[in-house]
């Protein structure tokens, strides 16, 4: 397997993070260096097109370097093109408006990313088309019971939030199936509770948290070649109740129709993520990419780029459906005294934590 691929793999399932694995040197023929490029555009009001662009490299006493001040453009097949806004830590990200005059998102568009890097070096993607979108119905919540290890690592009975989800697989004017992906965020309360000297004297306030749930796992569909057009009840998601639920609780689910060819990139992802490293495992091939350099054909590029249609849908979960979990403050006395705050000091040190309330959370 190349050398680069665990790096690939996980800027591929969870994008850009503070640490990655070491990538050790596979022998002479492995290059020393490659290009990462992977964005994706989605249409909405507003939507949002995102892109990612860093070096990599096979010496494992070096992390990939984030390339900004690249010129990150997105292309239509009309002419129309938009510049993507750098952030210096090699993400690119701009909002627009599907109806935008100078930028019209259209279901049956062609889209692709160029990436022009401060060196003279070109990267540039395939056209990939914009499908036709296949909303959720609905999504259903059940508390069930899970067998999980303990501390002592004992198994033991927990309540779990199980979520599944009705959705049709008939892309609209089309008798094909959908290609689905779905990512799925956790929203949630957190009420601080200060006990820090510094903190003691603050009255405690309510947070909200929206992170991925189950970041690095891929969820993905191929309604191809099915002869049902919808799915009843599909099983996505389950999580355990714990202090999360104590205050309420969201499941968000953004269901993406993808493409065939970014359907089979994830799948060959997913592939990737299930081996185990025994004997009985597929051996691991390349994961394909629709990146390349016209520029310079000879340094390795990985990556992907595609065009979705989004439909985000919503569950809330409250603390009674939950059985009235405890809450996360304040945190079990510790056995040495605390030095560093805690989100029960200041509940804004939570991940994903803001101190407004989203449009749209209702209880």
């Amino acid at each position: 397997m190349n050398r680069f691929f665990p790096v690939i793999l996980l800027f591929a399932v969870t994008g850009l993070a503070a640490c990655v694995d070491e990538i050790t040197l596979g022998g002479p023929d492995v290059p020393d260096s490659g290009i990462l490029v992977q964005g994706r555009f989605i249409p909405g009001t507003p939507g949002m097109v995102t892109a990612e662009v860093l070096e990599l490299y096979a010496l494992s006493n070096n992390q990939p370097k984030a390339i900004g001040g690249a010129k990150v453009v997105l292309h239509d097949d009309q002419g129309h093109t938009l510049d993507l806004i750098s952030n210096f830590d090699g993400s690119y990200t701009r909002a627009v408006d599907r109806d935008d005059p100078l930028f019209p998102a259209a279901t049956g568009r062609q889209y692709r990313l160029v990436v022009s890097l401060p060196n003279g070096q070109v990267y540039e993607s395939a056209w990939e088309t914009l499908p036709a979108p296949a909303p959720v119905d609905s999504l259903h919540a059940e508390i069930v019971e899970r067998e999980y290890l303990n501390a002592d690592d004992v198994p033991v009975l927990r309540p779990t939030l199980r979520i599944s989800l009705d959705a049709g697989l008939t892309v609209p004017g089309s008798q094909d199936r959908a290609h689905i992906r779905w990512e799925i965020d956790q929203g949630y309360k957190l009420t601080d509770l200060p006990e820090l000297p510094a903190y003691i004297n603050n009255l405690p306030k309510t947070c909200y948290v929206v992170r991925k749930l189950l970041a690095e796992t891929l969820h993905i569909f191929d309604g191809a070649g099915l002869p049902a057009d919808h799915l009843d009840k599909y099983p996505l998601v389950e999580t355990a109740i714990d202090t999360r639920f104590s205050e309420g609780f969201y499941l968000l689910v953004y269901q993406q129709t993808i493409g065939a060819n970014a359907y089979g990139y994830f799948e060959e992802l997913n592939q990737l993520l299930a081996r185990k490293g025994t004997q009985f495992d597929p051996p691991a091939g390349a994961i394909r990419s629709n990146i390349s350099s016209p520029t310079h054909p000879e340094i390795p590029v990985y990556g992907f780029f595609y065009a979705a249609q989004e439909d985000t849908s919503r569950i809330y979960i409250s603390p009674d459906a939950a059985g009235n979990p405890d809450r996360y403050c304040p945190l079990p006395p510790p056995f040495n005294p605390r030095i560093h705050p805690t989100p029960c000091d200041d509940c804004l040190l939570e991940g994903g934590a803001q101190p407004d309330k989203p449009s749209w959370w209702t209880e």
